[in-house]
């Protein structure tokens, strides 16, 4: 035991060295740099994740928080593999962000997961894995970091990285999130909680998320408040959705209380990404909604041409749109235009096979329905034109071929002139308020209008000149702004020793008598002023203000400002105390957000029913929603109510109005267009309705009466157009048969009729229609005529002589 001692003692014990860390190998900088690095810049540039699931990176802040991920990875890499003591602490410090960033988009991936690995065989699969593996390959990065730095305390900083990673994520969704909750508070039936959504989205919403979901674009969330947003709501299954529960109709009229605009008035969502076209739906194809704008759809061609004659105080103009379509889907076109008031749709052809087609007319449900088969379920070329709401109508055409194909369409609109004194009336051009395309770069609105008597136009881009001594033009080109943002007006020339007598046939031994007439106004009339409370009239106070001085004294004046709650001005007879009341109401009004019309249009109503000489005057914003409760309660008034007022709309932009239902009040509805400063033109509706005598033409059917001219055939259309609206104000049940047929008769676009063309005769005849006659529609007269045939005669005779001379020679 003792000789073991010794023994023992004389060996020497020596530390055993420790083993190096080992550097990380190349494995780690494929996985956890190079392949992750490859499939984000793959992202970014084909959206693909976006287009096929939900976005990963929806603003550049995410790209670089999904990029620092293998950017940190590589630092460590490069740390390890040079085995530098230096700044360790911070390397662990950004290396918990990268696994705290890694760990949320791995798990936001994981649904992902299984399809990834049945797809994996065509290298797509590869894509959801990228997460996963930066992911494994931080983790990894962190043990080497340690058993390279036992010595060193990385508690803290890694804990630090951690919770700074997870607190960039949020911050990060804070904005989709605060949008997704006031999504959800919106949608509710109370009051205060759908304003303290609205006012939260207000302020804090991410309006890119909001658009993306009134076109049903929106992925499910990608960001840990989102996530706990949805599954408050919906429980954990919320979380792989691939959309909100709310529909993008409800969506849309989100965004109008939000915002006071329809959501088409922006260009469609990923608007500089092409590719989205190819995948973006049209949930509004066939519908009678104009809906979101289409990516890849354009407007390449726009033409109005025109004639306007001031003896028989009509025009004619035809407006040719032709469309282009860049995406890899049909599309469905489709516009609203505001017609000139009183005007009305008296032809429509679409070019079908290079060939000008003409439409068919007939009832309004009937048309729309063979449309429907032809332009949703055959997917053939069907156009349609229908009214909406008083003084417009929608065009729809369908469709217009993908891959760089063409539609070209032709609306003719017959309208009467505003004569404004004896020696002067005006036209107002059409305007396009609404659409689903967007314009060429290029694109101007080509204008040439033709008359008799001598023309003006105000415009900038239009010229007047005298062509010779009996022909006159306007000609030019106008932007859509100029077109539609403020309507044109074209004044003509008239002959003021013309009192308007004028007669157009209408069947045998029938004609239309049309003469002008003056009338006072009314001793006792009534002025109801109702002002949408939405956030585009908040800079036209004082333009509202300004008019108020042109109404005259006795009239009975009153306002109510459409807004919740509403606020209002009881109707006195006016008076400076009056006016200083409704000043008080505008200035003191907050315009914001979208507001629902319809109840402040339902207690005006109510408080003109006694009033026997009442006008309503509702100025008003895009009205792009129908609000169902309220709008109900609307149709139940109008339909109960003894008397109802005379109902002018003034809209102070373009844009849809979707709150007028379809009724015969509304159809008899006037329109005041925008022609300049709201100032402007209330002032001249105030002098000129309240306190000016006022020039009326009258159409009425009868037998010929000696001394009158032969009038143009549009008195006629006029003519049968006011009619069909009396009928059915008259009884809307007993009368459509007739006021169908006879808006049929006429080929006229009205509420109860509505103008098709169809591709083939074998649709028309399975629809049981009739394509009318190019002999029999109105078309722009061609001023030259009679020159055009002195030349020919002329080239004719030329070509006679000198085939004469050569006979004679070769003799």
């Amino acid at each position: 035991m003792s000789n073991l001692q010794s023994k023992m003692s004389a060996v020497k014990f020596e530390p055993i060295p420790e083993r190096p860390a080992r550097a990380p190998g190349n494995g780690l900088l494929v996985l956890g740099v190079i392949y992750p690095g490859l499939v984000i810049a793959f992202e970014l540039l084909t959206r693909w994740c976006t287009q096929a699931f939900f976005d990963p990176m929806p603003t550049p802040w995410h790209a670089l928080a999904v990029g620092f991920v293998p950017a940190c990875n590589l630092m460590v890499w490069i740390h390890l593999r040079n085995g530098s003591a230096r700044h360790v602490k911070w390397l662990a410090f950004a290396n918990g962000a990268a696994i705290a960033v890694a760990a949320f988009y791995a798990l936001v991936f994981l649904p992902l997961l299984p399809l990834a690995l049945v797809a994996i065989i065509v290298l797509i699969g590869v894509l959801p894995l990228a997460p996963v593996a930066a992911f494994a390959c931080a983790l990894n990065l962190l043990a080497a970091i340690r058993a390279a730095h036992k010595d060193r305390q990385l508690n803290r900083a890694l804990l630090g990285g951690l919770v700074a990673g997870l607190a960039a994520l949020l911050a990060l969704d804070l904005p989709p999130a605060a949008t997704r909750l006031g999504i959800q508070w919106a949608t509710s039936r109370v009051p205060a909680e759908r304003e303290r959504g609205l006012t939260l989205l207000r302020h804090w919403g991410d309006d890119d998320l909001l658009l993306r979901l009134c076109y049903g674009a929106a992925g499910r969330p990608t960001g840990l408040l989102s996530a706990l947003v949805l599954f408050s709501a919906d429980g954990w299954l919320a979380f792989g959705r691939s959309q909100l529960t709310q529909t993008p109709a409800q969506a849309r009229e989100i965004y109008y209380r939000v915002h006071g605009v329809p959501f088409n008035a922006r260009p469609a969502p990923v608007a500089n990404d092409a590719r989205f076209a190819d995948f973006q739906l049209d949930e509004d194809h066939g519908g009678t909604q104009v809906g979101g704008r289409l990516l890849g759809l354009s407007l390449v061609s726009s033409r109005i041409d025109g004639s306007i004659n001031s003896d028989d105080a009509v025009a004619y103009l035809e407006w040719t749109f032709e469309y282009h379509n860049s995406s890899l889907i049909d599309r469905e076109a489709r516009l609203q235009l505001a017609l000139p008031p009183g005007g009305v749709v008296s032809r429509a052809t679409l070019w079908v096979d290079g060939e000008e087609r003409e439409a068919a007319y007939g009832g309004r449900g009937e048309l729309r329905a063979a449309y429907q088969r032809v332009a949703v379920q055959q997917r053939r070329d069907p156009l349609l034109v229908t009214t909406k709401g008083a003084d417009r109508v929608l065009a729809q055409a369908f469709p217009v071929p993908r891959n760089g194909g063409s539609i070209k369409l032709k609306i003719g609109i017959s309208a009467p002139l505003e004569i404004r004194d004896p020696a002067a009336a005006r036209l107002v051009l059409p305007g396009l308020v609404d659409r689903n395309f967007s314009f060429a770069p290029d694109l101007r609105h080509s204008v040439w209008i033709e008359s008799k008597q001598p023309l003006s136009a105000a415009a900038p881009g239009l010229t007047a000149q005298r062509v010779d001594a009996g022909l006159f033009r306007i000609a030019g080109t106008l932007g859509d702004r100029d077109l539609s943002g403020t309507r044109q007006p074209v004044m003509v020339d008239r002959n003021p020793d013309i009192g308007g007598g004028r007669e157009a046939r209408i069947g045998e031994g029938e004609i239309v008598l049309q003469d002008v007439a003056r009338s006072d106004p009314p001793a006792s009339a009534s002025l109801l002023l109702v002002i949408d409370g939405s956030a585009r009239l908040a800079d036209k106070t004082e333009s509202l203000i300004q008019a108020l001085d042109a109404i005259p004294p006795g009239v009975k004046v009153g306002a109510i400002i459409a807004a919740e709650p509403m606020q209002r001005v009881a109707p006195a007879p006016w008076s400076s105390l009056q006016k200083q009341s409704l000043v008080r109401l505008l200035r003191s009004t907050s315009f914001f957000g979208g507001q629902d019309n319809a109840p402040a249009l339902i207690e005006a109503m109510q408080m003109l029913e006694a009033e026997p000489h009442a006008t309503l005057l509702w100025v008003h914003g895009p009205q792009p929603v129908s609000f169902h409760e309220s709008a109900a309660q609307l149709e139940q008034a109008t339909a109960r109510l003894s008397r109802l007022p005379q109902v002018i709309l003034y809209g102070i932009e373009p844009g849809p109005n979707e709150l007028l239902p379809d009724a015969p009040w509304v159809w008899g509805a006037g329109s005041l267009p925008q022609t300049g400063a709201p100032a402007a033109d209330l002032s001249d509706f105030f002098v000129r309705s309240l306190s000016q005598t006022q020039t009326l033409i009258r159409r009425t059917q009868g037998a010929s009466t000696e001394g009158l001219s032969k009038g143009s055939d549009h008195i006629a259309r006029l003519w049968a157009n006011d009619r069909v609206l009396a009928l059915m104000r008259a009884d809307p049940i007993r009368n459509r048969a007739a006021a169908v047929a006879l808006a049929a008769e006429y080929r006229l676009v009205t509420p109860v009729s509505a103008a098709v063309v169809l591709a083939t005769q074998q649709q028309y005849d399975e629809s049981r229609l009739t394509p009318v006659s190019q002999a029999t529609v109105p078309t722009i007269p061609e001023p030259h005529e009679w020159a055009l045939a002195l030349i020919a005669c002329a080239a004719l005779a030329w070509l006679v002589w000198r085939n004469r001379l050569r006979t004679v020679a070769a003799a």
